[in-house]
């Protein structure tokens, strides 16, 4: 069913995308055009919404294998196209089997439209420093709008069907049951904020409540400058502490401007800009341009460590204009068509068998034919694979189970599940530094035994803050490692300890946690924060520019001033807890390097490699008494 063509709206969606790429590729710049998004999330809500209401209209009924075939007409093309070229590209260009496996696994989630979920659950939040080397991390926000559209076209036809006098007033309950998780979600939890769509579904409802809303409204043309206002102070806001803000006020202003566009009237000087022919062609590439300008930029990332040149970006975008608009010719336009002869059952199934077949080969095969960048660097070689054994096996990941705790696999010299004489307890920097456990251990003449997961730093009650199944999962592997520490006689104590000490409490929780553990160990080592680097040392040794890693001591500082002095704080409260600052051994008076003594110190850029472990562990072990 069609609608009247609206040019307001595809400049909108120009106004959405320009947003999220100059975000992408100059951050500073448009310090909130991560939001771009979420305006188009008010526009998708809309948009459908306002076909599915007039096709009810005219039919009396919603025709959901007609809705699902124009979804993938839409949307599985030019995604499998972008989603391969970036699976072959990849290939070529990452630094090895491992990297290359994230990537496939990424891929299959994003055919499967559960992208959101899957970097929910790897990353450390969409804004963490380290996703601008992941090539479809963009692909979240099509695994959300995704999500709603399975099961919203059902639950829209059964409403209708049954009382369809109440659709308004269904839509707008659980538009604000929506919005009252997103807000919980921003307190407890904001990397689920951000992934989940149920938390992100208010943004989508919002645009469906103004499609089935009048049309006739007071002042359109005040309302569209209003809502481009706010739209613009959403862009600008300068900083990502107040996302949850810059998100709703980007909403609102993306509401106002449909609600002025729903009205169809002229809109002024707003609505002439809106229907300019550059703000149109942007529109209506805006999928396209989307999909394809983030693979590119991470891409470049991989290949420029330390970040990538201003004039190179700049290439990027352009370029990625340039994909964009031969992708919106030649496979959006062509399949958009609905082919008379091709009933739609099959060409769901058809789309649906694609995709899932496609993730299945991309993780199957993609992974294992990589072609390693730094193969012919023995130095990047060694160093991306110089961590502790078994990390499967012996380290807890985020959504594996306590039942098995404590694994057998992660202990040294013999332990049988007797007194763990020597414990490191914490996150995967704790797994990271086990080498210092196991030095300890030689040393005292006992076994050592680890208990770490992965984001759950050593506080007894902390919530990491990562989802709420893998925050309980977190409290109960600490309660399991407090609970079995009795009769240890070293504990080392480690993790990527919080910047803000004060967030979420965990200075008063890691406190009580010491209070708790201190009166039944002989000796607990605190040990302080390491430097995260600008990129993974691997990349800059392959590209021969460890020094493109490096950060200034003043960044260390910068990094880890906060932390370093509540932990010390909190150790001298107990006489048997020492805390160990390891600046010293990773940064110089003026700079925290990639390489000491010719090898590399971290695998990554802030895990510590286990020779600079092992290093790190004589040097302590020396000065000890």
């Amino acid at each position: 069913m069609k609608t009247r063509y609206r040019p307001e709206i595809d400049g909108l969606r120009a106004v959405a995308v320009l947003s999220v790429v100059v975000f992408h590729a100059f951050p500073s710049a448009l310090p909130g055009g991560f939001v771009g998004v979420d305006i188009f999330f008010v526009i998708s809500g809309y948009v459908i919404k306002r076909l599915l209401d007039a096709e009810w209209r005219a039919a009396g009924s919603i025709d959901i294998l007609a809705f699902y075939a124009r979804r993938v007409r839409r949307i599985f093309p030019a995604l499998i196209l972008t989603i391969v070229t970036t699976l072959a590209a990849s290939m070529l260009l990452l630094d090895g089997t491992a990297e290359m496996q994230a990537v496939a696994n990424s891929a299959a989630a994003s055919l499967l439209f559960a992208a959101n979920w899957y970097f929910q659950q790897h990353t450390g939040g969409y804004f963490d420093p380290l996703t601008d080397r992941l090539p479809l991390l963009h692909l979240w926000s099509l695994g959300v709008e995704e999500q709603f559209y399975m099961f919203w076209p059902l639950a829209l036809a059964f409403i209708l069907r049954r009382r369809p006098a109440m659709l308004f007033k269904v839509m707008l309950a659980t538009a604000g049951a929506s919005a009252l998780l997103a807000v919980v979600l921003c307190v407890i939890d904001p990397n689920m904020a951000f992934y989940m769509m149920p938390a992100r579904f208010w943004e989508l409802a919002l645009g469906g409540l103004i499609a089935i809303g009048p049309r006739d409204t007071a002042h359109p043309c005040r309302m569209a400058i209003g809502g481009i206002a706010l739209v613009l102070v959403a862009l600008c806001m300068p900083t990502q502490r107040l996302q949850a803000m810059n998100v709703v006020i980007a909403a609102a202003g993306a509401g106002l401007l449909l609600r002025a566009v729903h009205a169809e009237a002229d809109l002024g000087a707003v609505g002439r800009s809106l229907r300019s022919r550059p703000a149109i062609w942007f529109g209506l590439i805006s999928f396209s341009l989307y999909l394809w300008h983030w693979p590119l930029l991470a891409l470049a990332r991989t290949m420029n460590p330390g970040g990538t040149p201003i004039r190179i970006r700049l290439a990027i975008c352009l370029v990625s204009v340039g994909f964009a608009w031969i992708s919106f010719r030649f496979i959006e336009s062509p399949f958009r068509k609905p082919n008379p002869a091709t009933p739609n059952g099959k060409l769901l199934f058809a789309g649906v068998f694609a995709t899932s077949a496609l993730a299945y080969a991309s993780v199957v095969i993609a992974g294992e034919i990589a072609i390693p960048m730094h193969r012919d660097n023995p130095l990047a070689a060694a160093t991306a694979q110089d961590y502790p054994a078994d990390p499967l096996r012996c380290h807890h990941g985020t959504l594996d189970s306590v039942d098995d705790f404590p694994r057998a696999e992660c202990t040294y010299r013999g332990w049988r599940g007797g007194p763990e004489r020597v414990v490191i307890w914490g996150d995967s920097r704790a797994y990271a530094w086990q080498p210092l456990a196991h030095a300890l251990a030689d040393r005292l003449g006992t076994p050592a035994v680890s208990f770490t997961r992965d984001s759950c730093p050593p506080a007894i009650d902390f919530d990491n803050g990562n989802g709420l199944s893998s925050s309980s999962s977190c409290r109960a592997f600490n309660a399991h490692a407090a609970q079995s520490l009795n009769a240890s006689d070293t504990v080392v104590m480690v993790a990527m300890w919080p910047g803000d000490p004060d967030e979420r409490d965990f200075k008063k929780k890691l406190g009580f946690t010491l209070a708790q553990v201190s009166p039944r160990v002989r000796h607990i080592v605190l040990l302080g924060p390491t430097p995260i680097l600008r990129d993974a040392v691997p990349a800059c040794i392959a590209a021969k520019a460890p020094e493109a890693c490096a950060i200034t001591r003043a960044a260390f500082a910068a990094q880890s001033e906060r932390t370093g002095h509540a932990l010390a704080e909190l150790a001298a409260r107990f006489a048997n807890v020492e805390y160990v600052d390891p600046a010293g051994f990773f940064c110089d008076a003026r700079t925290c390097p990639a390489l000491k003594d010719g090898y590399g110190l971290y695998w990554d850029a802030h895990h510590i490699a286990s020779r600079a472990a092992r290093a790190f562990a004589s040097e302590y072990l020396d000065r000890a008494p």
